[in-house]
């Protein structure tokens, strides 16, 4: 596992891993039709934030002028809870803001499945122990086990990948860079490109990864695509941010 650190003084050297190039798998045929079909794409390298954005480091921003305040949902604020109530464009203002970006769909999908498409970031089977999802209202597969609320990032160390990044499966879905598409139309980083040049903001949806605490039918499968519009926000949506990779 190979760690770094961000722009220093900013998102208080926010850790980063780096997640190698190459051609990677993505998409299932285990998932819904838009997973599929199953294609490979190549990847450079890039660095992915180990956890996801903390309020914390979301509210430094938000003192310096470079954020607008993230709507607040009683029982859930903290300093090392991730930063939910954002929506795109502030999540996409506040990797700005620490010198990064919203990773592309196919990059969030790489470091969640690997180079080979594992179904979870730590394997092939579901387990509720190695990830806070599951539990809505007091129902649901994990419930009794998960607490049906966001908790502090890095508290299920079982379930990092193995390059290190953390909570990809689970606590809070997470924003990427990509407008909804299809497979084969939204593959390879289109996305990514669309952002760079300051298109796509008015797109219908955007795309949102990982599963959440409080997913009740949806298991927090790397290759499984979900989709809001821009500027909606929820108690369990958040974001990180990469960087590099273009």
């Amino acid at each position: 596992m190979m760690l770094v650190c961000c722009v220093a003084g900013r998102a208080s050297a926010q850790e980063m891993v780096r997640i190698p190039g190459g051609s990677v798998k993505l998409g299932s045929k285990r998932g819904d039709p838009d997973e599929r079909p199953v294609h490979r794409v190549k990847l450079r390298a890039f660095l992915m934030d180990r956890q996801e954005v903390i309020q914390a480091h979301y509210r430094r921003c938000v003192s310096s002028g470079g954020c607008t305040v993230a709507r607040k949902y009683e029982g859930q604020i903290g300093p090392q809870l991730p930063v939910i109530g954002v929506t795109w464009r502030q999540a996409a203002a506040y990797c700005r803001w620490a010198g990064k970006r919203l990773p592309t769909e196919a990059e969030w999908e790489r470091a969640a499945r690997g180079p080979l498409g594992r179904e979870y970031p730590w394997g092939e089977e579901a387990d509720c122990r190695r990830a806070n999802y599951g539990n809505f209202a007091g129902a649901g597969p994990c419930a009794g086990i998960n607490p049906g609320g966001i908790t502090p990032v890095g508290q299920r160390p079982t379930g990092r990948t193995p390059e290190g990044v953390e909570d990809l499966a689970g606590n809070v879905w997470e924003w990427v860079q990509d407008d909804y598409a299809p497979y084969p139309k939204g593959k390879g980083g289109k996305g990514r490109k669309a952002a760079r040049k300051g298109k796509g903001e008015g797109a219908a949806k955007k795309v949102v990864r990982g599963g959440s605490c409080c997913s009740y039918f949806v298991l927090p499968r790397g290759a499984n695509r979900l989709a809001f519009p821009p500027g909606y926000r929820d108690r369990d949506l958040g974001f990180r941010c990469a960087k590099g990779g273009e």
